[in-house]
């Protein structure tokens, strides 16, 4: 595949797009203009696949869960206590 180097006439960032796709594009960075600066090649194994580890803390969410646990019980013991009132 042959590809091309744009350079952003606004943010002065260089991108390098396939050559079929460029037509069009505004810069990636701030839409800005584009300009050709010339052909470019890409060396190297290109990226197929990529993995992501995320870390989230969720003890705030934890508690809420524990809390709308509570509150679910309560609710249910107090429909409960209703019915059983309607019974007697």
């Amino acid at each position: 595949m042959e590809y091309i180097a744009l350079k952003c006439e606004e943010c002065g960032l260089v991108s390098i797009l396939p050559r079929n796709y460029f037509d069009g594009y505004g810069c990636i960075e701030c839409d800005g203009v584009v300009f050709v600066i010339g052909d470019a090649k890409i060396y190297g194994k290109r990226v197929s696949e990529m993995t992501i580890d995320v870390e989230v803390n969720t003890k705030q969410l934890d508690k809420a869960l524990k809390k709308a646990e509570k509150l679910a019980k309560v609710v249910a013991d107090l429909n409960m206590e209703i019915n059983n009132l309607g019974n007697e």
